[in-house]
Formats: C-alpha cells, structure tokens, sequence
C-alpha cells in the first residue's frame, strides 16, 4: 500500500447544502460541526449520524487546508463516509468582514423583549456574533 493510499483511505466526502446552493462538495479528513448541544468531531468511519446543528463555526479540514464557516442551524447526517450538511446558511470565513459584524451587533441591539422566543433570538444573535468575531480574528 503506498502513502497515497493510505492517506485517500482517511478521507471521506463532506457536503455542506442551503437552499440556494451547494456551498462546498469536497473530501475532508475530519470536521467539526456545531451541533446544538455542542462541538461534534468527525473522522472517516465513524458511525452513523443524524444532528440538529446550532449556530457556530463549522470546519472542515481538507488536503488543501481547513476551510471554515459560519453556519445557522439546520441538520448534519453522516453515514457510509458521507457527511452532508442542510443550513439555511453558510457563510465562508473569507465572506466575514468588519462590516458583517457590525451588521450583526445591529440585529442584536434591535431585539427587543424578554418573552422566551425573544431571549431565544438574542442568544442566537449573540451567538453569531461570537462565531463572526472569532473568524475576524483568526483571518488576521
């Protein structure tokens, strides 16, 4: 078995899915996805999954380099060596700009309430703006 072998064996293939497009269709050596009860990793043979995800930062880390995303709920499933990621958003890393948080520090300081969909809401904003500042950073 050569090197090369023995590296493709530790791949497998990752999609990530919005409603407008396929974002990213790549083969990867391990992700971490935020579920919403926290940080899932994954490497290739893993069992069989099925999550709801939360709001964070997904990483995918492929032969090229890790690539990363902000991402906002939705579902990840990962069977037979194939993750395939459903959210409603998929922002890549290089799309963060200081201009996108403080578009995103606006949407928090506009929710208004203390009703429990209304904190639900703030969290997730507060949320984003955590994932989006932690992006900014590591870009520069």
């Amino acid at each position: 078995m050569t090197v090369s072998n023995v590296e493709t064996e530790k791949l497998f293939r990752a999609s990530i899915i919005t409603p407008e497009a396929l974002a990213l269709d790549t083969d990867v050596s391990s992700v971490q996805i935020p579920a919403h009860d926290g940080m899932i990793g994954l490497l290739t043979h893993r069992a069989p999954l099925l999550t709801k995800l939360g709001v964070g930062i997904l990483t995918m880390n492929t032969p090229a380099g890790a690539k990363q995303f902000l991402i906002s709920g939705g579902f990840a499933q990962m069977k037979d060596n194939v993750l395939t990621i459903l959210t409603d958003e998929a922002l890549a890393q290089a799309q963060i700009t200081p201009a996108t948080l403080a578009a995103e520090n606006a949407k928090l300081a506009a929710i208004q309430g203390t009703d429990a969909a209304t904190l639900a809401r703030r969290q997730t904003a507060q949320a984003r703006i955590h994932a989006c500042e932690t992006l900014l950073a590591q870009a520069s």
